[in-house]
């Protein structure tokens, strides 16, 4: 994918992106983050949720970021916070904000969400919910039907930080009949914060969710490496990138029509004026200075060079160097490819085990690895501490490890199960969750050596057949 200063496009199609008009746009932000009343919690920990202080603290700071004119600049009027909602309160701010936006509607929800096992769908706790009663709860479908009924609004967004928030992906927030159509709706995005089965994370002693905590720090501090605006796909690639690299759950995107395009913030990083020189230092000193700086950098690189020299041709104790003889050179990680729908889309974490692997670094690799097991080399649906502990005995793990970084520098093949590299004697896979959707994230499950361990796999017997 190619950035571009001031647009968010792929290379030869897409939209540019534009910043949402604020004056014409309304969000609406809900916490819920206290549920004990009169003892009855502590009387009955089954059935009463238990409080969650920094989910207010997320929603008061993300609603000050939406109102800064540095990130999107909406007006107070149009910006409301619903703290500590009824199950009324909350659906009828969202119906009022639907009714008088006609750019962009955003809801954003933290607090409690829940799965009825009598009672379908994902489930939105308010102070008066309770683990066993689902109707005191608001049901997701509920919110839902009034940003689908809301036809003059031409974008339409939702975050939701709260357990389960996957689920709400399998429903769609734009119709394909006539009325949506001509209502000329421009796209729909809903970003979840975690998978629809498992729980969000908010962390004791910390000051926001996880979730919310990263989206808040990209909007405060921006990202140097992403575009002056950025769209909806930006926040959940850099989102989900900064979860990853903590090991906390991964957050999951579903975006219709353009909707990936859709922007509501503005990269701080791009707006702050680059520091004026100091014109009071003396031309001497300068350069005395700038001989220093460049002095410190030639020790550090050299340093670098040796610590990168000795465990590329020293990994294992025995002298090895790398498949090629020559230690490892990387290229750069194939991970934007086409989704199938004339967009493109980046999944960072190919970035993160290319690059892991081109350091050697294993630790990173185990957070990328699928949970829920790993196949490959080897190993079958193993945990991936076991798989990362098989590796690390390798004798030849540095040519193991080049060859893994140098076969991610191919294009990817795309299919609906997910990303496949290969060349013809290695294959890495990348898949979607069970009961994910189409642009959910993907997850590592297996790095598959067809001409050795792996010779009988399926993947590799697949292979065969292709090549």
């Amino acid at each position: 994918m190619t950035w571009r200063s001031g647009t968010s496009r792929t290379t030869g199609e897409g939209p540019a992106a534009r910043l949402s008009d604020p004056s014409a746009s309304r969000a609406v932000l809900i916490e819920a983050h206290a549920f004990t009343r009169g003892g009855a919690a502590s009387r009955d920990r089954q059935r009463h949720l238990d409080d969650r202080p920094s989910v207010a603290a997320g929603c008061r700071r993300l609603a000050e970021l939406f109102r800064d004119p540095e990130v999107w600049g909406l007006p107070e009027e149009h910006c409301r916070i619903v703290s500590q909602p009824t199950r009324d309160s909350m659906l009828e701010a969202v119906h009022r904000a639907a009714a008088e936006a006609t750019d962009t509607l955003v809801v954003y929800y933290a607090g409690h969400g829940l799965l009825y096992p009598l009672s379908g769908g994902l489930h939105l706790a308010v102070p008066e919910t309770t683990k066993d009663k689902s109707f005191t709860a608001v049901k997701y479908d509920d919110l839902r039907e009034i940003l689908l009924s809301a036809t003059r609004v031409r974008r339409k967004v939702v975050i939701l930080d709260c357990c389960f928030s996957g689920t709400a992906l399998r429903g769609h927030l734009s119709a394909g009949d006539d009325t949506i159509r001509l209502a000329d709706v421009e796209g729909t995005s809903v970003l979840a914060a975690s998978h629809a089965t498992k729980q969000a994370l908010a962390p004791p002693g910390e000051r926001y969710p996880a979730f919310t905590g990263e989206l808040i720090t990209l909007l405060e501090e921006g990202d140097p490496d992403a575009p002056e605006l950025l769209t909806m796909a930006d926040l959940y690639d850099r989102v989900d990138r900064a979860l990853m690299r903590k090991n906390r759950p991964r957050p999951q995107q579903l975006n219709r029509d353009r909707g990936a395009h859709i922007s509501i913030a503005r990269n701080r990083t791009l707006r702050q004026d680059p520091p004026e020189p100091d014109e009071t230092v003396a031309a001497p000193e300068t350069h005395r200075l700038s001989t220093r700086q460049r002095a410190l950098a030639a020790a550090t690189l050299a340093l670098a060079a040796i610590v990168g020299l000795t465990f590329w041709l020293l990994p294992d104790g025995n002298g090895e160097r790398g498949a090629d003889g020559k230690g490892l050179s990387c290229g750069k990680a194939h991970s934007t490819f086409d989704s199938g729908d004339g967009t493109q889309r980046r999944e960072p974490s190919v970035d993160s085990v290319h690059n892991a692997a081109c350091r050697g670094d294993f630790d990173t690799m185990e957070v990328a690895m699928d949970r829920g097991g790993f196949d490959g080399t080897g190993l079958s649906a193993a945990a991936p501490d076991k798989v990362i502990a098989s590796w690390k005995k390798r004798r030849d793990r540095a040519s193991f490890l080049h060859d893994l970084a140098t076969l991610l520098e191919r294009e990817p093949t795309v299919d609906q199960g997910g990303l496949t590299f290969s060349n013809g004697d290695q294959v890495a896979t990348w898949q979607r969750g069970p009961g994910t959707v189409p642009d959910s994230h993907y997850r590592w499950t297996g790095y598959f050596l067809c001409t050795g361990p792996d010779s009988n796999h399926p993947v590799c017997d697949r292979l065969r057949v292709i090549h």
